[in-house]
């Protein structure tokens, strides 16, 4: 029972099968939540539109709020929502489950077969749009012209909707009309066999009650159910399909869709309703073509349809010399059917292979590319890296002659595709192919700049430019400029407030990401006396908000010149405490792209460093009171005791905070002022006089007198005390080791 005044929480809510269902379902009336920790942007804007209330960050703290969980496939059991979810009872229905229940309360038009199901779903949805038919439809992918939506709901009685069989849930749907495609053997992780996943086609057959439609030679493959008759759908004559680019490969997903709008409507429309058909996301999609290179991507990931597709691109490109990139998708897969995809893909002129997509399955001995490409009789294809070394080895191994490039998988592909594109657009410069491959990726309050200023982003007011400067709206925003930075090989460097942080007067050749968009200054109180605070938040305020909720033992970050982010990568500190001494678990984003939930055991974190954030990015932390509750008033008066005395000590000038660490058993402000060293200058950069420890600037000092400063101070103290000074702040893009000369070891002179 689907209730509207319920509230549900998608999970995966950015999968093709989950997305259009969530929509669908928002514009029923039902309270629809989202969460997905690698959604895109043209999907993040498609349930937005349609009232999907999406989460950059949810945590079991918040299962309480939801009466449903309705999850992807893709999503482990282990998962922490949903061991939450169980642990408290609240329902849980993976994305078929829930379309199946959706499907009982319409008539329900299945789309059904191995592959082909989102082309066709979409071609009927066009023609009866051609026709001025109001239907209900949930697809599975994204309509070609952006201004198509994948979902549609309607109070018309009729639903399309595509039936994913990968998961077995299949088997719970009861349609008044089933559309059978094909029925080729895949998915083998979960149907161990053909007959299998022909059991799970027959099934689906039996229990349809009106009318199966099916493709004349796989008629007498299926018995007659008794309460629906089976109609063969004739072929298509694909010469004579509008438009011509359809050819072979949509020739019968063209004839399925016209006779389910003939049945619907008992009539025959002409082929031509199909002419202004504008085509589906990622299905024979072209992204480049003059004389010399046409660029292809599609789909396609079964040994049967990528057989089609090659016929297709040899129909209508027959002139050009045919070259693939080809992407498995699944271990399991490739595994199953490695000896189907080398038969095929040993026709083409050129073959290259692209690692392969995991889709969450763990590899297993047989499974990976190089076993692939074992089977290959003759001579073995060119394997390619996934990144723009990978889209220099295509380019250089491309002959001159007039060329058809295919990209062809169903895994993540499209960006490999799409950064081969721009860097063919804009040779030679590999910057504006970056930006050019980025900008669609991003939504527009996304900030995307080149050559930015970063002096005045930082606490000192020194430094250079850097070559590329983002400020990302949200998480997905941020995912997009990882993955596209990673695959451009960019070196990435996660600016905060600018405190504890030295730029260099040369510009940073990289990518500067600073989280500055309001969605990386929230705040929330959550169960027993924790916050939740995201990177961008200023460590100022957490005290604030702490104390208006009576949550003490924030104190000591008052007045450290930070955030949480930055605070979190330096265990930032003040007053005998550290910041992860009130850290409970911390949302980090790690080298690998992956979002990660870690509790505080996990860390191994020291004076000013923590080991496993200084090669990821801290999205936020969840911090807990190591204090009983206190009254604000109290909590004030030490806050107020804490600036007093930050204010009384330290300087007012642009700093970039203590620049050196303390030495083992001594302070470095009470060494550097005991050798009288206070107020020595190069330049504009000056050793505080307030506190030893500060390098100021002085109105126009530069890197190279703080880095010079820097090495005479340490040179001073060494050679007087034998203490050898470490420099505390970060150096952009350097290590200090690079830019400080070596001090001999030599007799302090005490």
């Amino acid at each position: 029972m689907i209730r509207s005044d319920s509230a549900y929480l998608f999970l995966g809510v950015g999968g093709m099968g989950m997305a259009p269902l969530a929509c669908w379902l928002s514009n029923s009336g039902i309270k629809i939540f989202g969460f997905d920790d690698a959604l895109e942007e043209r999907t993040r804007e498609l349930l937005i539109a349609a009232g999907v209330q999406l989460m950059d960050f949810t945590f079991p703290e918040h299962i309480d709020s939801y009466q449903m969980i309705v999850y992807s496939s893709a999503i482990a059991p282990t998962h922490t929502i949903l061991q939450a979810a169980q642990a408290r009872g609240i329902p849980m229905m993976r994305r078929g489950e829930m379309l199946a229940k959706v499907s009982q309360q319409k008539r329900l038009i299945a789309i059904v077969g191995s592959h082909g199901k989102t082309t066709t779903s979409g071609m009927i949805v066009h023609m009866l749009g051609q026709c001025n038919f109001e239907v209900n439809y949930i697809l599975g992918g994204h309509f070609n012209e952006p201004s198509l939506k994948s979902s549609n709901y309607s109070t018309n009685d009729w639903l399309i909707a595509e039936i994913d069989e990968s998961d077995g849930t299949i088997d719970q749907f009861i349609p008044e009309v089933t559309v059978l495609l094909n029925a080729d053997w895949d998915h083998p992780d979960y149907y161990t066999s053909e007959q299998s996943i022909h059991d799970a086609f027959a099934s689906i057959i039996e229990r349809t009650k009106s009318t199966i439609l099916m493709p004349e030679d796989l008629c007498s493959h299926f018995t007659d159910p008794v309460n629906a008759s089976i109609v063969a759908i004739a072929p298509l004559d694909f010469y004579q399909v509008d438009p011509p680019k359809m050819c072979e490969i949509n020739a019968g997903n063209a004839a399925a869709a016209l006779a389910v709008v003939n049945h619907l409507y008992n009539t025959k429309l002409p082929r031509s309703i199909l002419s202004s058909y504008s085509g589906m996301l990622r299905r024979q999609q072209l992204l480049h073509h003059d004389v010399q290179l046409s660029i292809i991507d599609d789909y396609a990931h079964h040994p049967n349809e990528i057989a089609l597709l090659l016929s297709s691109l040899r129909s209508q490109f027959s002139e050009k010399k045919l070259v693939v990139v080809f992407q498995p998708h699944r271990f399991s897969r490739t595994k199953q059917f490695k000896d189907a995809f080398a038969s095929i893909l040993t026709t083409v002129d050129q073959l290259f292979l692209l690692p392969v997509y995991s889709a969450h399955e763990v590899p297993l001995d047989g499974e990976h590319i190089y076993d692939l490409s074992a089977v290959f009789s003759e001579s073995l294809p060119e394997t390619l890296s996934m990144d723009i070394a990978g889209i220099n080895k295509l380019a250089n191994n491309l002959s001159e002659v007039p060329t058809t490039l295919a990209f062809v998988g169903a895994g993540d592909i499209d960006e490999f595709s799409g950064a081969f594109v721009e860097m063919t657009r804009t040779r030679p410069d590999p910057s504006l192919a970056f930006l050019q491959f980025l900008q669609p990726r991003v939504s527009k309050g996304c900030r995307l700049l080149e050559h930015e200023s970063l002096a005045n982003k930082t606490t000192i007011r020194i430094g250079g430019s850097t070559r590329f400067y983002v400020e990302p709206s949200n998480l997905v925003d941020l995912q997009a400029v990882l993955r596209a930075a990673k695959f451009f090989q960019l070196n990435i460097f996660c600016l905060g407030r600018g405190s504890n942080l030295l730029i260099p007067d040369e510009t940073f050749d990289g990518l500067v990401i600073r989280l500055n968009a309001s969605n990386w200054r929230t705040k929330e109180v959550l169960v027993n006396g924790r916050i939740w605070v995201t990177a961008g938040v200023r460590l100022k305020s957490i005290c604030g908000f702490a104390a208006k909720h009576g949550l003490s033992g924030f104190e000591f970050l008052e007045g450290i010149p930070g955030s949480v982010g930055g605070a979190l990568r330096m265990n930032a500190g003040a007053m005998g405490s550290w910041i992860f001494d009130v850290v409970e678990r911390v949302v980090l984003i790690d080298s690998d792209g992956n979002l990660r939930d870690l509790h505080k055991e996990e860390f191994h974190f020291g004076y000013r460093k923590v080991d496993e954030i200084s090669t990821a990015i801290a999205l936020g932390a969840i911090l807990k009171s190591p204090l009983k509750n206190s009254c604000t008033q109290l909590i004030r008066e030490r806050m107020d005791t804490y600036s007093h005395s930050r204010k009384n000590s330290q300087p007012r000038e642009p700093s970039a905070g203590c620049i050196f660490k303390n030495p083992e058993g001594n302070y470095a402000g009470r060494l550097i002022e005991e050798y009288g060293i206070k107020g020595m200058r190069i330049g504009d950069a000056e050793v505080s006089s307030m506190h030893g420890n500060f390098i100021v600037n002085r109105g126009a000092a530069t890197a190279k007198d703080v880095i010079d400063l820097v090495r005479e101070v340490r040179s001073i103290i060494f050679k007087k005390s034998g203490y050898l000074l470490e420099p505390e702040v970060l150096l952009l893009g350097k290590s200090w080791e690079d830019v400080l000369e070596p001090i001999e070891e030599t007799a302090a002179d005490v």
